[in-house]
């Protein structure tokens, strides 16, 4: 049966990292696409996954409509060569705000605990220099995004973009769906001398705004990110760490841009061991008074990002579910789960929504819950200092979508049953990890947590054997 609209998300199956994918097909053709993070520390399993994936979905158009970067860990961001390969061209590149000072720690990080070696040149290099690496597949359509966190008040759930902005759109009925970032500022000469592109524009935005796809008239779908903000003391760390590497390797930090980059890069791939770069942490925190939870971690830049449907979205499709309450049913809601064996896969229905639930067509009372998401990434949500600021922005939204991503693969460093005790009765959560990782995630105690906040049944487990494929048809 060919549906009139069909959305399909998955949650690949690539062990301890995530990789996440999202489309929309209208008359069988599709019309929009989307990742948020791709990589993986689980071998063979991730680029196994991405190359599968780019070579069975890109076979018409080679565009990816919206690229949402969380943060810079290599398990977030070391496939995205391969999923770029073959000239795809990014459409919308959506990244955290962070400084050239953020990003080197992160690289060196991950030289500590040994994610990272000197020969994993894709990542070093777009870690560092994220525009340049991936220049072939930007363009002179192309936008990038850089997300900053905003005061601390809750999103709001008004109106997205007005009917006179959209009417700047195309109207060719051909033409696939945009994304929107209509609150977007551009970026001033200057402010990161080292996020630059000359041929794509670069803008910022902060956190309490949000991302639209349209088509024409129609708003579809919305993306609501959020950021934690950096504490004076973690930028003072940052910084730290930054002249300690430069006065280390003889460097000298006023070099013009591509030349700084270029012996930054080259000294950071002839690093050999772990314990120089250890030291000079450790050195670095003292030196700042850093205190807290995990800095050497550094997941304090990842970026949450929730999508939700829009109204608008029921317009596209064909409803022939429909009552004299003025409610309408999903035609099909299906969730499967994704077996992976050597060489073969197959998915099975684990969860048909199609009876459970229905919505009303009005704008002011709107309970679209299937198929929206939140992802968390490895955002710390352990302390009350981060869990209240994070509900507070997204409590507009709390009962507005079905699945919630456990953060950081389960880790106990980064929430409890705090967090998990906000979870509603109709909310499902996963966990992606790898089995077998060195990290033992997930932390016993987190699911021991999620049992003990009665969340024990709706555990999803998304691993290197095991994904999630969730549809919704009209």
């Amino acid at each position: 049966m060919m549906h009139q609209l069909m959305q399909e998300f998955t949650i690949h199956p690539v062990g301890q990292g995530l990789f996440y994918s999202g489309k929309i097909l209208y008359k069988n053709k599709v019309k929009f696409r989307m990742i948020f993070d791709c990589g993986s520390l689980t071998s063979g399993a991730g680029q196994e996954e991405v190359e599968n994936y780019r070579d069975s979905d890109f076979l018409n158009e080679k565009i990816i409509d919206l690229l949402v970067i969380s943060h810079f860990d290599a398990d977030h961001v070391n496939h995205i060569g391969k999923l770029l390969d073959g000239n795809i061209k990014v459409k919308r590149l959506v990244m955290p705000f962070l400084t050239f000072e953020e990003r080197l720690v992160l690289v060196l990080h991950q030289f500590s605990d040994r994610s990272v070696r000197p020969e994993d040149d894709f990542f070093i290099r777009f870690a560092i220099d994220p525009l340049g690496t991936i220049d072939e597949n930007l363009d002179g359509d192309s936008e990038v995004i850089l997300i900053e966190p905003s005061p601390n008040n809750p999103i709001d759930r008004g109106p997205n973009i007005n009917d006179g902005f959209l009417k700047l759109e195309s109207d060719k009925p051909e033409d696939r769906f945009e994304v929107i970032f209509s609150e977007k500022k551009e970026i001033k000469s200057g402010e990161d001398k080292f996020i630059f592109n000359s041929k794509v524009k670069i803008f910022k935005m902060d956190d309490s705004k949000k991302g639209i796809v349209v088509d024409r008239y129609l708003q579809l779908m919305d993306f609501l990110f959020y950021r934690k903000k950096t504490t004076s003391d973690e930028r003072a760390f940052y910084d730290e760490i930054a002249k300690r590497f430069y006065e280390k390797y003889n460097i000298d930090s006023l070099l013009q841009k591509y030349e700084l980059l270029s012996k930054t890069i080259d000294q950071i791939k002839k690093i050999k061991s772990s314990t120089e770069i250890k030291k000079m942490f450790r050195t670095a925190k003292k030196e700042t008074g850093v205190v807290g939870i995990g800095l050497e971690d550094l997941n304090t830049t990842a970026l949450s990002l929730f999508h939700r449907n829009l109204p608008d979205i029921l317009k596209l499709g064909e409803f022939p579910y429909r009552n004299s309450d003025n409610f309408f049913l999903y035609s099909k809601a299906t969730v499967y789960t994704i077996h992976k064996f050597i060489g073969s896969r197959i998915e099975t229905p684990s969860l048909n929504l199609s009876r459970n639930w229905r919505f009303r067509i009005q704008e002011d009372d709107f309970p679209f819950i299937f198929p929206n998401v939140l992802l968390t990434s490895d955002s710390f949500l352990l302390k009350k200092t981060d869990i209240d600021p994070f509900l507070k922005h997204y409590e507009n939204y709390w009962d507005s979508f079905w699945l919630f991503q456990i953060p950081h693969h389960g880790s106990d460093k980064n929430s409890d049953g705090v967090l998990h005790s906000h979870l509603t009765s109709i909310q499902s959560c996963f966990i992606n990890y790898g089995m077998g990782n060195r990290d033992n995630h997930p932390s016993s105690s987190i699911i021991y947590n999620l049992v003990a906040t009665g969340n024990s049944s709706k555990i999803v487990p998304v691993n290197q054997v095991l994904g999630l494929r969730f549809v919704l048809a009209f």
